[in-house]
C-alpha cells in the first residue's frame, strides 16, 4: 500500500492538477486574516467552509488524475479496484489533515487574533476544518468517474451537493428532526463555532456532533466502494 501511496501522490503532484484549488485556498487564509484583530471560532468557521469547498477541487482532481488506460494498469498493481481507490482516500485525507493544520496555525502565527487562542480554541478549530474537509471528500466521490460518466456531470454534481450542504445548515429551523439527522450534517459544525470564544469548557454534545460528521462522512464512502462494486458486476 505505500509503495501505492508513493506513486499516486507523486503522479498527482506532476499533474498541477493541485495548483488552482492550493492557490486559491492560499489566497483565501491571506485575505481573510489582512485585518486583524478578529474573532477566533468565527474566523476558524469561514476557513472551515471554504476548506469543505476546495476539499472538494481536490478531490475531483485526485480521482481524475490518471487517463483511463494508465489509471487501468495502476489497477492492476494495486491488485484491486477497492486498494486503488482507498489510496486516493488516503491521498485525500492527508491533504485535508494538512490543510486543516495550516488553516489553524497560520493565523496564530501572524498573531491575528483578538486575543491568543488557548487549546480549547485550537482544537474546536482543527475538528471544524477537518471533519468538514472529511465530509466534503465523502461527498464529492459519490460524483467521481467511479460512479457518474460524464465529466461535466461530475463537476455539477461536486457544486450542486456541496453548495446544498450549506444551505441545508442555513435552513436547518424548517426541516424535520428526523430528517436532518440523514442530510449533510455541516450544520452541526457551523452552530459549534458560533458560541463564541468565550467559551471555556466544550460540551460533551459538540463531540458527539462531531463524531456523526466523521461518521456519516464513512458512511457516504462505505456507500461509494457499495455503488462502485455494484457497477462492476
Amino acid at each position: 500500500m505505500s509503495s501505492l501511496l508513493r506513486y499516486q501522490f507523486i503522479n498527482y503532484l506532476r499533474t498541477y492538477q493541485y495548483v488552482p484549488p492550493f492557490t486559491i485556498f492560499i489566497l483565501c487564509l491571506v485575505v481573510n486574516y489582512t485585518f486583524v484583530p478578529n474573532p477566533i471560532l468565527d474566523s476558524y468557521s469561514f476557513t472551515s467552509l471554504i476548506l469543505f469547498f476546495l476539499m472538494g477541487w481536490f478531490t475531483v482532481t485526485l480521482f481524475h488524475a490518471e487517463d483511463e488506460g494508465q489509471k487501468l494498469i495502476t489497477t492492476l498493481h494495486a491488485k484491486s479496484p477497492t486498494h486503488y481507490n482507498i489510496g486516493v482516500f488516503i491521498i485525500c485525507g492527508l491533504i485535508a489533515f494538512s490543510l486543516s493544520c495550516v488553516s489553524v496555525f497560520y493565523p496564530i502565527l501572524i498573531d491575528a487574533f483578538f486575543e491568543k487562542p488557548t487549546p480549547l480554541h485550537i482544537g474546536l478549530g482543527f475538528l471544524s476544518h477537518f471533519s468538514l474537509s472529511i465530509l466534503a471528500i465523502a461527498l464529492t466521490a459519490l460524483f467521481t468517474r467511479e460512479i457518474v460518466n460524464n465529466r461535466q456531470n461530475t463537476w455539477w454534481g461536486v457544486i450542486s451537493i456541496l453548495i446544498i450542504s450549506v444551505v441545508i445548515a442555513t435552513l436547518k429551523n424548517n426541516i424535520q428532526a428526523g430528517l436532518l439527522w440523514l442530510l449533510p450534517p455541516v450544520h452541526f459544525s457551523l452552530e459549534i463555532m458560533s458560541i463564541g470564544d468565550q467559551i471555556e469548557v466544550v460540551p460533551n454534545v459538540f463531540y458527539w456532533h462531531f463524531a456523526w460528521i466523521i461518521i456519516y462522512a464513512f458512511l457516504i464512502i462505505t456507500l461509494f466502494f457499495f455503488l462502485v462494486n455494484r457497477r462492476r458486476k
